[in-house]
């Protein structure tokens, strides 16, 4: 009689001990359990932004290739190649609140070349509400910008040279220019990236002192925008490769021999205008 009622003792016990580890298994599974796409307030449909990046010069349409355009120093040039990172996209809501987008690590390459890279998309997790602002990374920061980062190309193929502070080239605008008038184009290399301060402001390699991050924060003007919870907001950005060019600093071709990298007063002059080169709007559509 003992013997039976300590086997039906033990019986309870593992009994309430499985159902003690179901609870907590249970607990612990449910919020896995969400269906894909559904949102955290429970809406099967999630808050999207699609992002469409837009290339242009002042008015006219970037066409790869042409030489059509002229800058304010009254160079004409055409663009060959134009490839750059945008990345920590920051929406800013008006009660403080602000949302980064995570897609990718947050981290999205453009290629004019590549009609796909020209959108963006961020869902699932993106805030309904009324924003005041929205900002971005122009390149990569310090924390993200580092070799090997990317194994395979189109962005593998953006490396900056290690011994040059290694990353990844924020911007590479391969065009060839002249000036009004002239027969003969001259090439330039447009790149951007980490940057170098030289001993004696001799350009080698082995006089290297130090590194300058040449990242920048992009404040997107009249960015103000409101989203409702499971609705679609298509957004333009562009950038007016004209403004990298002029502005703050006047970027005159010829006072450079073919390019700009390893020339830290040209990046940074350059810089300084990037932040002006970008513009959006709000569409219906993706247009």
């Amino acid at each position: 009689m003992k013997t039976s009622n300590v086997i039906m003792n033990l019986k309870s016990a593992v009994n309430v001990c499985i159902t003690a580890v179901l609870v907590t298994a249970g607990l612990l599974i449910v919020p896995s359990c969400r269906k894909s796409g559904v949102t955290e307030d429970g809406s099967s449909k999630p808050t999207t932004l699609i992002i469409r990046f837009e290339n242009m010069v002042d008015t006219l349409p970037l066409i790869l290739d042409s030489m059509l355009y002229e800058n304010s120093s009254d160079d004409l040039y055409k663009v060959s190649d134009l490839q750059y990172f945008i990345s920590d996209i920051n929406l800013h809501r008006n009660d403080g609140l602000n949302y980064k987008a995570l897609n990718n690590d947050g981290i999205h390459y453009i290629d004019a070349r590549t009609p796909s890279t020209l959108y963006w998309t961020i869902n699932a997790s993106v805030p309904s509400g009324t924003f005041d602002s929205i900002s971005f990374t122009f390149g990569l920061n310090a924390e993200k910008n580092y070799s090997n980062r990317f194994l395979n190309p189109p962005e593998r193929d953006m490396n900056w040279p290690d011994i040059l502070g290694g990353g990844y080239h924020y911007i590479k605008m391969n065009l060839s220019w002249k000036k009004t008038g002239m027969v003969r184009a001259y090439p330039f290399n447009f790149h951007l990236g980490i940057g170098q301060i030289y001993k004696g402001n001799v350009i080698n390699t082995d006089s290297i002192l130090n590194y300058v991050q040449n990242f920048f924060y992009v404040n997107l003007p009249a960015s103000a925008f409101s989203i409702s919870q499971g609705q679609t907001k298509f957004m333009v950005v562009t950038m007016n490769l004209n403004k990298w060019f002029s502005g703050e600093n006047e970027f005159d071709f010829a006072k450079y021999p073919n390019m700009m990298m390893q020339n830290q007063t040209a990046m940074h002059n350059a810089c300084l205008n990037g932040r002006d080169a970008f513009t959006v709007r709000f569409t219906s559509g993706g247009k």
